[in-house]
């Protein structure tokens, strides 16, 4: 052959087995020394970005920008029990070259990210301090966010508890309750039973009416069921567990705590419910200590502490309300219902972390309406006697007008007093009379006859007072005895003037 010829038949078997691994090629957009001007065909997807019809070095350009808005809005949350922390976007990132090394045309293809273990570490030791994580927990962890992250779709949560279960080996008593009785009745000590060792599983609902149904303890009565719903409301508000229904009655039931009454009423559709948002089990516990009915928690521990408190208790007096009735005797009230105070109970709660507070949150204002007073009064009103005036008998006067030389105009008038005096006689033709007076310290008398029509007394008269003026063997002649405007009995001259 000649070397002319043999040069050419070289050369075309070096082109022929290029164009073969070429076709070989074709298969896989992104492989080989032609990949980048092979595109991707159509439906071809990295996580939820389209580079469909692109080329590998331009699906690289796009993934580029793509991915760099996905760390921008990076939303990962590690989440504890009830403590949910923010991954750093500085912790984790995406890779376009291995993401479009592993993508085939025309399939919906992963993303793939890479998260810094030692970044994690960081970020796990920084938020829980109380807990200690070892190496290979820590690269659990951060490949469970690579797995999650290969959607591409946020917001993405991980519950450390699900992949590090030696974390939380023990269970302990995370919340209790009480309430004292003397005695345990029937009814709440069938509640008591049915409730001990109930699981609230992981996101589910729990409903206090929808548990007793068909069991024996919902004999008990909406007063024994509300006592026992109260305490395990009062257990809830010291976890995360989040309340759905709550209820209160119109007056607060004995022995249930202001502020903590959780109402079951059957005839008024009244429940109590609640959610565990944890991906973690509870266990309620009940007991009964002879002296008190007792309800706990159990399960893993929070990261936050719960502090409920009654803020203010505000009390209201009741009204009087007045009922007639002819069946009460007059004057007399009857007391129907004593009545009760009202009362309104504001309830809060605060949210600690690491002994720090971070939150105070509204837990409920309850308002219980007072009760008014009922009395029952008679139809019939008192009727009040009007005392008589308590006028001195020693300033009563004579309705005559007494002149100063004690004349008097009606010889038939009389009156009496201390000093008093009378006059009897009548109109005749003898004109006959007579004149008898008093006094104190003062006695008297005086008759006489004539014809004086008037039938005045010659030998005496009565003073304007109707006092009689006839000398008593103890005074002198000049001295008489009156009334002042007070009343009292003063002397006067026989001109009527007060003696000193």
């Amino acid at each position: 052959m000649k070397p002319k010829q043999f040069k050419v038949i070289l050369i075309l078997g070096v082109l022929l087995l290029t164009i073969s691994g070429v076709f070989a090629q074709q298969a896989y957009a992104g492989d080989g020394f032609f990949s980048n001007f092979k595109k991707f065909s159509k439906h071809t997807y990295a996580g939820p970005f389209d580079i469909s019809g692109r080329s590998k070095k331009k699906a690289k350009e796009k993934l580029m920008v793509d991915f760099s808005g996905l760390e921008q809005n990076l939303s990962v949350q590690l989440i504890v029990q009830d403590l949910q922390v923010d991954i750093p976007q500085e912790v984790v990132s995406f890779d376009p070259d291995a993401t479009l090394n592993q993508a085939k045309s025309g399939d919906d293809n992963s993303l793939v990210a890479s998260v810094s273990r030692e970044g994690l570490r960081t970020v796990m030791k920084q938020n829980f301090n109380s807990l200690t994580f070892s190496e290979d927990e820590v690269d659990k962890i951060a490949a469970q966010i690579e797995v999650q992250l290969r959607s591409g779709i946020m917001p993405q949560q991980v519950y450390v508890a699900n992949f590090i279960p030696e974390l939380y080996e023990q269970k302990q008593v995370i919340a209790s309750a009480e309430y004292k009785v003397d005695g345990l009745a029937k009814g709440l000590r069938l509640l008591m039973d049915d409730l001990d060792g109930l699981e609230i599983q992981p996101n589910s609902s729990f409903s206090f009416r929808e548990y007793l149904e068909g069991k024996e303890s919902a004999s008990a009565t909406d007063l024994q069921m509300t006592i026992m719903a109260s305490l395990l409301y009062k257990a809830v508000l010291q976890t995360n567990w989040i309340m759905d229904e709550r209820n209160i009655s119109t007056e607060l039931p004995a022995g249930v705590e202001p502020g903590f009454e959780a109402a079951i009423n059957r005839k008024l559709d009244l429940d109590f419910l609640f959610t565990n948002p944890n991906q973690t089990v509870f266990t309620i516990r009940t007991d009964w200590t002879g002296s008190q009915l007792e309800l706990s928690i159990e399960g893993l521990p929070f990261v936050h502490r719960y502090d409920t408190e009654v803020e203010k208790i505000t009390k209201y007096d009741p009204k009087t309300v007045i009922r007639y009735s002819a069946f009460v005797n007059a004057g007399a009230i009857e007391v129907m219902d004593k009545g009760k105070k009202g009362m309104e109970v504001t309830v809060k709660r605060n949210v600690l972390l690491n002994g720090s507070l971070e939150e105070i949150e509204d837990v409920s204002i309850d308002f219980y309406a007072p009760q008014p007073i009922i009395e029952r009064h008679s139809l019939e009103k008192v009727v009040e006697k009007v005392p008589d005036s308590n006028v001195d008998s020693n300033s009563s006067t004579t309705d005559s007008n007494n002149s100063g030389n004690g004349s008097t105009d009606t010889p038939a008038n009389s009156s009496n007093g201390n000093g008093s005096s009378s006059s009897n006689g009548g109109s005749g033709s003898d004109g006959s009379g007579s004149s008898t007076g008093s006094g104190t310290g003062n006695t008297g008398s005086s008759s006489g006859s004539g014809t004086n029509s008037s039938g005045s007394s010659s030998s005496g008269s009565s003073n304007g007072s109707g006092l009689s003026n006839s000398n008593s063997s103890g005074e002198k002649d000049d001295v008489n005895y009156d009334y002042d405007k007070g009343g009292n009995l003063i002397k006067v001259d026989k001109n009527g003037n007060p003696i000193d």
